[in-house]
């Protein structure tokens, strides 16, 4: 048989190289495509973005100026003078028994359980009640009768309290209805800038007689905001309060702009007005940007200040998706139980944190809180010392589709050319082609990592050898890349399981000698009680088997909820969040991992007839963490906020305990009893915060120890 020389087949390779070069102009033209389609999205997002933080800060200026407006109203400076010394007289007398119990079994009985439920969390209705006559009277008159369900925004009753107050009541009432609907405002507060006292509200509103100093909403943005008023001399000072879970709103978001008012040269009142989100979700509209585009805000905390256009179209699946996000467990429960993603929803990344840092720009490479890839465009907003961003975003799937369907008809084309130049070169020169192209499509292979990429050796002397050598260097890289392979999965395997991924890291980057610092860290010490007097009835190898059962289910736990296992002593586990990623919420994560491990021990105990007891301990602060030895070495942290931890102890009963800052974090998600002072070793006297949780004793358990 004819054996075509090596000339002849370069031509039919240059035929395959043209043929080649289709799919590399189609490619090229792909890629400029999609370019240019990603550089107009991302140019409109911008001109979009740009509008729509125009419009917001025009909306906010607006309600500034009105705000100032209608404060600087003569008749409301008298009007507000009137009242608050009608309200004034109301504590000359103090409340009768019929009043004290009527405000009581309105808290009792309607607001105290409708909060709870409001803000996922059990309320104490004695934490709720007023502190002055005033207030209880006032509370009497016009929030026990109102409506029910109580929602905080139903229309105020008057006419009943024949006082000089209930007069200026109806008075203002009457007078304020046409402002405040002039305004665009839905509610109006006043509050005694002595007392700190809201001493009017336009609405029937549970903050109605209650100190914004002492009371139950000392703690709000509000309060804040009124606070830094109160000595204020100038009629044009306000302040702006974020939004908030307001629960004098039953835990539902609310904003407010607080201004002064003056009767003449005194400071009279400080009026506090609700800001409408339905003016600024109309500034903020979604019109002309396809089925995902859609502009929010988000505030300094990152979470959403605005609606999701996702949660009001189909809430069901805006849920479902979230749950396929990493967003936690708990809150996308509480985005479905309370119905709105605001406050709630987390929108991280360089676009948020640059937005909020005073930059506006484009991310073509984003994610949004759904967990989606968008593009997006980013920008400030700012008013008094509040700073919001507005984002745009549209999914980069909806962007990019008509570069997919230029793909595949530059794909067909490309075929369609490969397919005629391949019948061109088949007529010529197919049984040349052939064994080329089995050589070159296993280089290939082999180049794309494939390690089977075996070729039988053409017939041909000059491409045998060719094919020869391919195959013998196949096969060694096949034997190097697997032992390589299990070298490094070993060695990774042993570091991943002996370090957190901070310590991984150092040791990867060789800086085993170099300590870091960790600005703000959320560290657990979980404390088994009772294995000793186990070990003394089971053996120590089925003691040892059980501990090592339990830190495993630690383990999971904490893999799940982004904690990390730092090391184990004995029967001690130290746990750290907020140590290899930063996470706004390692302290709520470290108290979900606390719970877990409690019930793991009690399900162990309950399985296994046993009596362990689990103490926590929990602070949050700063720490350094780093590698401890040389040949033989540990990830350990230390710093007070550690020794805090490892020296909370309870009174012998399965706990936990955390320290006042863990507290204040996470207090409006999580119930916590009275502070408990304890004398901590090396640290004084600390205020400690029981989780509020079923308890075991372990005294049972130090009897067994030390018979």
């Amino acid at each position: 048989m004819r054996q075509f020389s090596l000339q002849t087949r370069l031509i039919a390779f240059i035929l395959l190289l043209l043929l080649t070069s289709v799919g590399v102009v189609a490619g090229l033209g792909y890629a400029s495509a999609r370019s240019s389609l990603k550089a107009a999205a991302l140019a409109q997002l911008q001109g979009v973005q740009t509008s729509r933080v125009k419009l917001v800060s025009e909306l906010l200026q607006a309600s500034r100026n009105e705000v100032l407006a209608l404060s600087g109203l003569p008749e409301i400076g008298q009007m507000s003078a009137e009242l608050r010394a009608g309200y004034r007289a109301l504590g000359d007398a103090p409340p009768d028994a019929a009043t004290r119990a009527a405000v009581t079994a309105f808290y009792d009985r309607d607001f105290a359980p409708a909060l709870s439920r409001g803000i996922d969390a059990t309320v104490d209705p004695e934490d709720l009640l007023p502190s002055s006559n005033a207030g209880w009277r006032a509370q009497a008159a016009y929030l026990v009768p109102s409506a029910r369900p109580y929602t905080g925004s139903q229309p105020l009753p008057t006419g009943a309290d024949s006082t000089a107050y209930g007069r200026g009541v109806a008075d203002t009432h009457e007078r304020l209805g046409d402002i405040l609907r002039r305004f665009g405002f839905e509610n109006i507060l006043l509050v005694d800038p002595d007392t700190l006292e809201v001493f009017f509200s336009y609405q029937a509103n549970a903050a109605l007689g209650t100190s914004l100093e002492t009371g139950p909403y000392a703690s709000s943005n509000l309060a804040e905001a009124v606070r830094a008023l109160r000595r204020t001399q100038n009629v044009d000072d306000y302040r702006m309060s974020d939004f908030e879970f307001y629960r004098p709103a039953l835990g539902k978001p609310r904003g407010f702009i607080a201004t002064p008012v003056f009767d003449g040269n005194r400071l009279v009142a400080i009026m506090a007005l609700r800001l409408s989100t339905n003016k600024i979700e109309a500034a903020l509209t979604n019109e002309g940007m396809g089925k995902t585009g859609e502009v929010f805000l988000i505030g300094p905390d990152k979470r959403l200040r605005t609606e999701s256009r996702f949660m009001q179209e189909d809430p069901k699946a805006f849920v479902a998706g979230l749950r396929r996000s990493k967003l936690t467990t708990h809150t996308v429960d509480q985005i479905e139980r309370f119905g709105t993603a605001v406050l709630l929803a987390p929108q991280a990344g360089e676009a948020a944190e640059a937005a909020l840092t005073g930059r506006s720009g484009v991310d073509a490479d984003d994610v949004d809180y759904r967990g989606e890839p968008v593009f997006t465009a980013y920008g400030p907003v700012d008013l008094d010392s509040l700073r919001w961003a507005v984002i745009a975003q549209v999914d980069q799937k909806e962007a990019l589709a008509p570069v997919r369907a230029y793909a595949a008809q530059a794909l067909v084309a490309a075929v369609g050319l490969a397919l005629l130049g391949s019948l061109v070169a088949i007529a010529y020169a197919s049984r040349i082609t052939r064994p080329i192209s089995a050589l070159a499509a296993a280089a290939e292979r082999v180049g794309q990592g494939e390690s089977d990429a075996e070729v039988m050796p053409p017939k041909d002397p000059e491409l045998r050898v060719l094919g020869e050598s391919l195959n013998r260097m196949i096969r060694s890289l096949r034997a190097q890349k697997a032992e390589v392979q299990a070298q490094a999965q070993e060695s990774e395997r042993l570091l991943e399981s002996l370090l957190p991924a901070s310590g991984a890291a150092q040791m990867r980057e060789g800086g085993q000698d170099t300590p870091r610092s960790f600005a703000d860290v959320t560290v657990a010490f979980v404390n088994l009680f009772g294995l000793d007097a186990l070990a003394l009835t089971l053996g120590e190898e089925a003691a040892l088997s059980l501990l090592s059962d339990m830190v495993g289910a630690f383990d999971e736990v904490a893999e799940g909820l982004g904690v990390e296992k730092v090391r184990t002593i004995g029967s001690s586990y130290l746990a750290a969040s907020g140590l290899s990623a930063e996470r706004p919420d390692h302290t709520l994560r470290m108290v979900e991992f606390a719970r877990e491990a409690v019930r793991i021990v009690r399900r162990f105990n309950a399985e296994r007839g046993l009596e362990l007891v689990a103490e926590v301990g929990i602070n949050t602060g700063p720490v350094t963490g780093g590698l401890v030895g040389r040949r033989r070495f540990i990830y350990d942290l230390w710093g007070d906020t550690v020794r805090l931890a490892r020296g909370i102890v309870s009174d012998g009963r399965t706990s936990i305990q955390v320290t006042k800052p863990v507290r204040d974090r996470v207090q409006d998600l999580i119930a916590f009893g009275p502070a408990v002072t304890t004398e901590i070793k090396g640290m004084g006297r600390i205020e400690l915060y029981p989780l509020i949780e079923a308890s075991t004793s372990r005294k049972a358990v130090k009897r067994d120890e030390g018979a």
